[in-house]
Order: C-alpha cells, then sequence, then structure tokens
C-alpha cells in the first residue's frame, strides 16, 4: 500500500522545497485494460455507533485514475445521509497546521548536516545523480530528513502515470461536501504527523542507503522506490482493485520491510495514528450526530489497525458490505 504515503510526501517536500515546474495541461488519457472493472464497486465500510451517534468509517485510496469506480447506492446514501465528513485534514486544516509549525521545520533542517555530508565519498555523486532523475531539486532534497526525501521519490513534484490527487477519494468528497454546505473537519493535525516523520534518525537509513548508492549501476531507480512510489502506466492496479472490491490485506509493507528505519516509519504513520484516531472515535461517541470518516484504507488493515485500537477500547466497529 505505498499509496498510502503520497498525500503526506508531497505534504514533507512543499515545507522544504519548491517542486517541479508544472507539465502543461493535458487530455485523460486512455485506461489501459487493466483498469477495467468488471465488477461492482464496495470499498470497505463499517459503522460505529451508540444511542445517538452513528460513525461510517470508510477507507479510501487518495490517488485514482480518471474514471475508475468506487461510488455505489450504499455508499451514496450514506453520504447523502451525515452531517458532517471528517477526514485525516481537509485542505485547510491541512494548510495551517502546516504554516503554525513552519519555524520548527525550518529550524530542523537548518541543524541537519546535509545527506551528502554524512555519505562516502562513493555515494555521493550517485546521490546526486539519483535526486535529479526524481526530477527533484537536489539542494533542497538533500536538506531533507532522509525518510522525508526518499518519501518523495518518483513523485517529481507531479502525480505521475494516470493517478492523480483530482480524483482521489477525499478530493471528490471534499468538494461535495463544500457544495451542499456540510462542514468537512479534520480528525487529527497534519503538522504533528509531518513532524514525527522529519524526526526519524537518518541513521536508521543512512548505511543502507551509502549501500545501495555504491552498488547502484546509476541507470534504474526501482530499487529507491519502495517509499512514495506512484501509479505508472505500467501498474497492475492490483491495490486498486482490492481496494474497489472491499478486500483487506492482513499485513502492511510500507516498503521498508522490518528495518529499524522501517518500524520507526510505520510507527510514525499507522501505529500511532491509529490508537489516536480510536481515542478520538470514543470521545466522538459523546457528540450526538451522523458523520462520516474518510481515511485511508491501510489504517483499517494490519494488527495495529484502527479496528484492534477500537476493539482495546471495548468498541466493535460493524462491518457493512
Amino acid at each position: 500500500m505505498n499509496r498510502i504515503v503520497s498525500a503526506l510526501a508531497l505534504a514533507a517536500l512543499s515545507l522544504a522545497m519548491p517542486l517541479a515546474s508544472p507539465v502543461a495541461a493535458q487530455e485523460a488519457p486512455a485506461l489501459p485494460p487493466a483498469l477495467v472493472q468488471n465488477y461492482d464497486p464496495a470499498p470497505a465500510m463499517w459503522k460505529l455507533a451508540d444511542e445517538d451517534t452513528t460513525i461510517y468509517l470508510l477507507g479510501t485510496v487518495h490517488l485514482l485514475p480518471e474514471g475508475f469506480r468506487w461510488r455505489n447506492p450504499q455508499l451514496d446514501a450514506i453520504v447523502g445521509e451525515v452531517e458532517e465528513l471528517v477526514l485525516e485534514s481537509s485542505d485547510a486544516d491541512a494548510a495551517a497546521s502546516i504554516a503554525a509549525l513552519d519555524g520548527k521545520f525550518l529550524r530542523l533542517l537548518e541543524s541537519r548536516p546535509p545527506t551528502s555530508a554524512q555519505l562516502a565519498p562513493a555515494a555521493r555523486s550517485k546521490w546526486r545523480r539519483l535526486v535529479e532523475q526524481q526530477g527533484l531539486f537536489f539542494e533542497e532534497v538533500d536538506r531533507l530528513p532522509l525518510v522525508v526525501a526518499l518519501m518523495g521519490f518518483g513523485m517529481g513534484g507531479e502525480e505521475t502515470g494516470l493517478s492523480s490527487y483530482e480524483y482521489g477519494v477525499e478530493t471528490v468528497l471534499e468538494a461535495e461536501f463544500a457544495a451542499s454546505g456540510r462542514p468537512v473537519s479534520s480528525i487529527e493535525d497534519t503538522g504533528r504527523v509531518m513532524m514525527s516523520l522529519y524526526r526519524i534518525d537518518d541513521n536508521l537509513l543512512l548505511r543502507d542507503l551509502e549501500r545501495d548508492l555504491i552498488r547502484w549501476d546509476g541507470r534504474s531507480a526501482s530499487m529507491f522506490l519502495g517509499l512514495g512510489e506512484t501509479s505508472g502506466e505500467d501498474n497492475d492496479w492490483e491495490l486498486e482493485h482490492a481496494w474497489a472490491r472491499g478486500e483487506l490485506q492482513e499485513t502492511i509493507d510500507l516498503g521498508m520491510s522490518d528495518t529499524k528505519a522501517g518500524v520507526a516509519f510505520h510507527r510514525a504513520l499507522l501505529t500511532n495514528r491509529n490508537r489516536r484516531w480510536a481515542t478520538w472515535l470514543e470521545d466522538r461517541l459523546d457528540e450526538p450526530g451522523t458523520i462520516l470518516v474518510a481515511v485511508g484504507a491501510a489504517h483499517f488493515e494490519g494488527n495495529d489497525s484502527v479496528l484492534v485500537r477500537l476493539q482495546e477500547l471495548g468498541l466493535v466497529a460493524e462491518r457493512l458490505n
């Protein structure tokens, strides 16, 4: 589920660097045969409720191709029924949260030695080549904490391939709720999440990166794209189809396996957030009303999911489909 990191990746990069120049607008490309959906979509949904509060939970995908179907009558009825949409962070809240911490982010960047200065001489020129292959600005990426820098790899400042935020679930729903005059709010503070990623120790990744750079032939960067990898036209779209069919993964791989860096990344991106969200949901049951919480699908998968954290609090979310 590497695409769950994509929204945070662009936010992370935007704190410290300008993105690559946007490309000219083009007509939407024709969908490849692998995107044809011969099934009725039914993304996984749950209901958490008490006597006066109903919370619908929807797992989402942040980037999708134009024309990829994920709506159905059940979901449309829920969207029409609820009084409020809750996202990981609304556009407005995310911008305000990151802006409020801008000074702290800059101080962290200024106190950090550039990655190139921490690498062995044999790896430095390849590090520059790797960054520039991604269409990113080397001097800016070189300043970023390694986890944040690697999250942006494969993105090049623009969505690649067919997937786009424009057609992602949150973008579509936020526009729909705004048009109907219903509130859109946030379940978390994006700046807090970004700060946790900025604080992951470079040393957990540095030697592995250095080793891989020395071994690298300087051509294909695929071995470095475990984080932040976006959909391309050669994508088999299995993740998107599985999500649209409502299938859940038993384990979550964010691209760094069981390394110390991978454990820290998983903790920051999933474990800690899922625990906070479960507490938020428990508290929200004390407030009457009907809401839809739409957050990344991976937060409902694995052995430390939001659903597991809710069970630890004595709450059970009912699967609807």
